[in-house]
């Protein structure tokens, strides 16, 4: 039998156990990447004017197709810099739970678009309604704690006869999403 030569360093073979450390290293990175909390993040952070999921909210004399805002960064930028508003277009705020009213109010930073607001209790009934001035830091409130407030071009309400009490019918989209 001829003696073998030891392999040059860049030939050594890698030791089992070497490798096995290797996998366990790399499936536990993949595994807190799966598990990682900036997914969520992400979701948050959409910007609202890249926000494409809508839904129709549906009074007795009238249907606006609004947006829904329904993670912190889309309740917060809300509006702000829009521009315009279709005549039927709104937005839709969506909070998990019942929000204090006030401290828990909206206000018109950024936003040039009159607006009108209807607060909306967990059954979807209209608590109350108000018209927003553009460019405004006046807070606007609801008259007790709200679930949700729609905001529309101001006059919406008005002219489809939306006052306190009305019922309102909508539904959110399946894996939506709301921050509390």
């Amino acid at each position: 039998m001829k003696a073998m030569k030891p392999l040059p360093a860049s030939h050594a073979p890698v030791s089992f156990r070497v490798v096995k450390q290797l996998l366990a290293l790399a499936l536990v990175v993949v595994v807190a990447a799966c598990g990682s909390k900036d997914s969520a993040v992400t979701q948050v952070t959409t910007p609202p004017d890249t926000l494409v999921t809508t839904t129709p909210v549906m009074f007795p004399g009238g249907t606006i197709t609004a947006k829904i805002a329904a993670t912190v960064f889309a309740r917060d930028t809300g509006l702000m810099k829009a521009t315009s508003l279709a005549a039927n277009d709104g937005m839709l705020f969506v909070f998990a739970v019942d929000q204090p009213s006030p401290p828990q109010g909206f206000w018109m930073k950024d936003t040039s678009v009159p607006l009108s607001i209807a607060f909306l209790d967990s059954n979807k009934v209209v608590i109350n309604v108000d018209d927003m001035t553009p460019e405004t830091l006046t807070p606007h409130y609801a008259t007790r704690a709200y679930r949700y407030a729609l905001e529309v071009n101001q006059g919406w309400l008005a002219s489809h006869g939306v006052i306190a009490g009305t019922v309102v019918t909508f539904a959110l989209p399946a894996g939506t999403i709301v921050d509390p």
